[in-house]
């Protein structure tokens, strides 16, 4: 890669947020001044209304012109550009399986104008208020208040568009070298490779976002993916993923947010706080039933190989079995399966395959000790009866 293409590429996005932050920052400055000037105005003497005091009630007047009296004007534009670019996505969106190139720029272009809308909405939404002529200062500073909690959303997204955004500069950049890579797949047991061949091209490294792309491309035709992008998934659920990981205690919401991103979890499994969840190929998680995560894990589907000159995308399930318990701060990588009952020390690498009702521990994970799968026999008769009896009252 060009390394020079690359600090221009930082450089980009750098000034994006920054005129983010200025926005963000233009706004905590007015909200601070219509504080200072509505409570202590008689106290600061001509200067003051002279200068700051006229300059905050000619700066009102422009938001009640532009951004108050032009409010049915923006949502109208906004609502028809929105409108058009759902039409443009879901063609793009189709036709991304056979002209793949093509179609994920207008794809990706189609995203960041709608995080570029929602950012826009917030902004504009925020002056209109400040503008709105019939309330009193002292209104509007207790809305603005309550409008807090707005910038940080404003922050959130702003730099998920900035991060599209620069993905998308990249991809564009790199477009012409997208037939000059080739690939094939390697099936090692319950794992695949994808091997690159970048020789012929200018593409000397898997971070790229031609080859992220491809990987798509690849992970489609393999069926364990759609056709959109994963990284665009990705990033937009990674919201949810790290509300789940952070923020919720109680397993069945938890475990609600975490199929939303589509991870397949069973009857009554546990997933702890702060476990994270591979956010490119989270629906290659597997917990069946009454399986148990504990705090801190971290359970990986992929990983990219860039080493000598090799250049590849490895990618496999993680299957947590019926009964299988993980400890604290356990990393599972691609492929591999806990199998049935069986258990998993804290901190410790699997890297293989788990026998059923066997303790394993260490970096990397051996064998402790075979478990009496007796010792589980009564629990898991009662909850097959109680499974039927639910399945039976379905009925």
């Amino acid at each position: 890669m060009d390394l020079g293409s690359s600090e221009r590429d930082v450089h980009v996005k750098n000034r994006a947020k920054f005129a983010g932050y200025l926005v963000l920052a233009i706004a905590v400055a007015f909200i601070a001044l219509g504080v200072i000037d509505t409570l202590f105005t008689s106290f600061l003497g001509s200067v003051w209304q002279a200068s700051v005091h006229q300059f905050y009630i000619g700066t009102g007047n422009v938001f009640v012109l532009l951004f108050y009296g032009q409010l049915v004007n923006f949502f109208t534009w906004n609502l028809l550009v929105h409108v058009f670019s759902i039409a443009v996505y879901i063609i793009a969106y189709s036709a991304a399986k056979k002209h793949r190139v093509g179609s994920m720029i207008f794809v990706y272009g189609c995203v960041v104008l709608w995080v570029c809308q929602f950012l826009s909405t917030i902004a504009w939404s925020f002056f209109a208020l400040i503008g709105n002529p019939n309330w009193n200062t002292e209104s509007k500073l207790i809305i603005t208040m309550a409008f807090f909690p707005m910038f940080l959303v404003f922050i959130f997204f702003l730099d998920i568009g900035c991060d599209l955004a620069t993905f998308m500069g990249d991809f564009i950049k790199d477009r012409g070298e997208y037939k000059k890579i080739t690939y094939k797949v390697e099936v090692d047991g319950k794992r695949k490779i994808i091997y690159f061949d970048t020789s012929k091209s200018r593409i000397n490294s898997t971070i790229n976002a031609l080859i992220f792309v491809m990987i798509d491309q690849v992970l489609w035709e393999q069926g364990d993916s759609g056709a959109g992008s994963r990284f665009l998934k990705s990033t937009l659920m990674n919201l949810f993923a790290e509300i789940a990981t952070h923020f919720n205690f109680w397993p069945k919401f938890k475990n609600g947010l975490f199929k939303l991103v589509g991870v397949k979890i069973g009857r009554n499994c546990l997933i702890s706080q702060y476990t994270r969840v591979d956010h490119m190929l989270p629906n290659l998680v597997i917990l069946e039933d009454y399986a148990q995560v504990a705090l801190s894990c971290n359970l990986i589907t992929h990983t990219f190989i860039d080493r000598d000159n090799r250049r590849a995308f490895l990618y496999g399930p993680v299957r947590i079995c019926s009964y299988a318990r993980v400890a604290a701060g356990v990393t599972i990588t691609p492929g591999v399966t806990i199998g049935e009952g069986a258990v998993v020390a804290a901190n410790s690498l699997v890297n293989e395959d788990v026998a059923p009702y066997t303790m394993v521990g260490g970096i990397p994970a051996k064998v402790i000790k075979t478990l009496d799968p007796a010792s589980y026999a009564e629990r898991i008769e009662k909850d097959k009866r109680l499974d039927n009896k639910l399945l039976a009252d379905k009925v």
